[in-house]
């Protein structure tokens, strides 16, 4: 019993890290409105298009703080005997913290700079390093190509791309063992998928 609501209480902790929306509160105290800026995502890409790198840069890592914090406390110290599917669900509610936090009437961010935070809890520099390797190609075909600033569109073709190739890692990893990772993977996909609902429809009508 006493295991099972340390393991709520975590899940629940590291819900509400997530759902912290720092990219608003910054902007906010920068007076701009995120919801005026491109697709209204109230991130750090907005933020960082919106007031520079240095704002942008400063929410980008907090957004990444609070995919690992306080859940790498608790899974790395062996403060308490958190087994890993308890690690991946309460990453994933960092995940789902950031989609729809209550802070913001449960109308959140992408959660992509989250989702490399919860990432890194459970695989280490692996899985970030892997989807960041793939926003990097993506970007830099992007300016092979000549172009500028990437479209909201472009921005999720290239997450959906990182999820594919997450997809294989994941296969490769359950074959090792780490069945646990199908929880985050498959929950996370899913959020990713809804959060980018409307991008993801337009893609699909201008291959039409």
């Amino acid at each position: 019993m006493y295991n099972f609501v340390t393991y709520i209480f975590i899940i629940i902790l590291q819900f509400l890290s997530g759902s912290v929306m720092y990219s608003y509160l910054l902007a906010k105290a920068k007076g701009i409105d995120l919801k005026q800026i491109r697709d209204g995502n109230p991130g750090s890409t907005n933020l960082w298009r919106a007031a520079g790198f240095k704002w942008g840069f400063t929410a980008l890592l907090l957004d990444y703080s609070k995919g690992v914090f306080p859940l790498a406390f608790f899974s790395w110290n062996n403060f308490v005997n958190v087994t890993p599917f308890v690690v991946c669900l309460a990453a994933l509610a960092a995940i789902a913290g950031h989609a729809f936090s209550p802070f913001l009437k449960f109308k959140g961010g992408k959660a992509v700079a989250t989702t490399f935070g919860a990432w890194s809890v459970l695989t280490k520099w692996e899985a970030p390093t892997l989807l960041g390797t793939v926003f990097t190609l993506f970007s830099l075909w992007n300016k092979i190509k000549g172009k500028g600033k990437t479209t909201p569109e472009e921005d999720t073709l290239r997450v959906l791309i990182g999820f594919l190739v997450l997809f294989f890692y994941v296969v490769w990893r359950v074959f090792q063992g780490r069945f646990e990772l199908l929880i985050l993977y498959a929950g996370n996909l899913g959020i990713i998928l809804y959060k980018n609902r409307l991008e993801i429809k337009k893609l699909v009508e201008q291959k039409d």
